[in-house]
């Protein structure tokens, strides 16, 4: 459970943004603590507001008197109201707030459910909540209530990973959609290849798409972004990179793609490792190894041919913002490996330390120490991203490319190359 915490002096903001959300049937109120209730037994934004506002000190130090707060579980959980308001409940307490007015809102406008909490920071003695160490004691309290509660390890999930909808075709505003989504990954995770950066943006319901395109008799090479379902299946027409906006188009990319290839190497080591514990406990099935590589903050991405044959594996870590494919890790890691493994569980290579080494390897041993590792650059294991990246283009040329960034980008280049040419006259 991921909790991101703010400070603001604008009061009217914080519960403006969620009374919002109640109106429009995006959200809902689950709990109000010390705060006024009609006789209906609602809560309104002028009623709630009035009585925080009252218990604000009239001559406080104090200028970013209010709190306010998101919890997020795990995408994957399924929390009904009752857990998620004794959650909020036990949050508050142990955080110091159990005794301060605050409202709890569960939000709905997204797959992901979470809940919004506005307080104050002052107390009727204009004394401020100790607010030391905050983030850090948050993070201890979240971790308490997920092992209490049995909850999915979310510590994986970045902040602003977490406050991404899933592009929803339903919704009118497709382009923005994709646009946020591309934007906040492009700036948090790193990647090495088109089919890492798919395996991140398939948990938004998108795919990235390369194209190769002729305009004037020249070549180019551009990027499409594809809205998928749940299953990766292609369900809205691709939109071109250089129509959502600056930044995400092939150029863009492919940096991207250069720059993280020397940023990645020091973490593969931990991630290897992290991959190794967790094959050496033998999952039975591919439900499992996602289970317990959630423990480890991995999260895993298996693609398959229409055969049911994996050709394809990526390991990502959302709290590093990172995404390797196993071929990234060693020749042992590839998708031929665990496709060979779940084919025969009972058949374990990991299990080989002639192989992988002794599984009571220290982590900082395991830095120098890379099994089945070729004197290739570390984990680049080319001919298996090449196939890797023929077996799972599924998407056909769509046409619609992204030739007109090249070109403009091409003709700065050429009046570049005049303005020389005149200076050195």
């Amino acid at each position: 459970m991921i909790a991101k915490i703010s400070s603001t002096e604008n009061l009217g903001g914080a519960l403006g943004y969620n009374f919002k959300k109640v109106e429009k049937g995006e959200a809902s109120i689950l709990l109000a603590a010390e705060l006024y209730q009609d006789k209906d037994g609602r809560y309104t934004m002028e009623e709630v507001f009035a009585d925080m506002e009252a218990l604000i000190p009239k001559k406080c130090r104090t200028k970013k008197t209010v709190f306010h707060c998101s919890l997020n579980p795990h995408p994957d959980e399924k929390l009904s109201d009752e857990t998620l308001m004794q959650i909020a409940k036990e949050y508050m307490e142990a955080l110091g707030y159990g005794k301060q007015p605050y409202i709890v809102f569960k939000h709905s406008d997204i797959a992901r459910e979470h809940i919004h909490i506005v307080s104050l920071r002052v107390d009727s003695n204009r004394r401020k909540i100790n607010d030391k160490f905050e983030g850090k004691r948050s993070k201890l309290i979240t971790d308490a209530l997920e092992r209490k509660y049995g909850l999915i390890p979310s510590s994986k999930v970045s902040e602003q990973a977490a406050e991404t909808p899933k592009v929803d075709i339903g919704k009118e505003n497709i382009k923005e959609q994709v646009a946020s989504v591309v934007h906040t990954v492009l700036k948090h995770y790193r990647f090495c290849s088109l089919g890492e950066l798919n395996a991140i943006l398939s948990a938004y319901n998108l795919a990235v798409e390369e194209v190769k395109t002729e305009f004037r008799g020249k070549k180019y090479n551009g990027l499409v972004y594809v809205p998928t379902d749940d299953k990766g299946g292609k369900i809205s027409t691709p939109i071109n990179a250089s129509d959502i906006g600056r930044g995400v188009g092939y150029t863009a990319v492919q940096n991207r793609m250069k720059k993280s290839k020397q940023n990645v190497k020091l973490l593969i080591p931990t991630v290897r490792k992290k991959v190794l514990q967790t094959m050496r406990t033998s999952p039975n099935t591919e439900k499992e190894l996602r289970q317990r590589l959630e423990e480890q903050g991995l999260r895993v991405v298996i693609r398959k041919n229409e055969s049911g044959r994996i050709y394809a594996i990526t390991f990502i870590d959302d709290k590093e913002g990172i995404a390797l494919n196993g071929s990234r890790l060693g020749k042992g890691y590839t998708a031929n490996v665990f496709n060979a493994y779940f084919s025969n569980p009972a058949r374990n290579p990991f299990l080989d330390e002639t192989l992988y080494g002794s599984p009571f390897v220290r982590l900082e041993q395991s830095v120098t120490v890379q099994p089945l590792q070729s004197n290739a650059e570390e984990g680049d294991n080319i001919i298996d991203e090449l196939i890797e990246d023929m077996v799972g283009d599924s998407f056909t040329s769509t046409g619609n490319d992204d030739w007109k960034e090249a070109a403009w980008q091409r003709k700065l280049r050429k009046q570049s190359k005049v303005n020389l040419r005149r200076k050195k006259r």
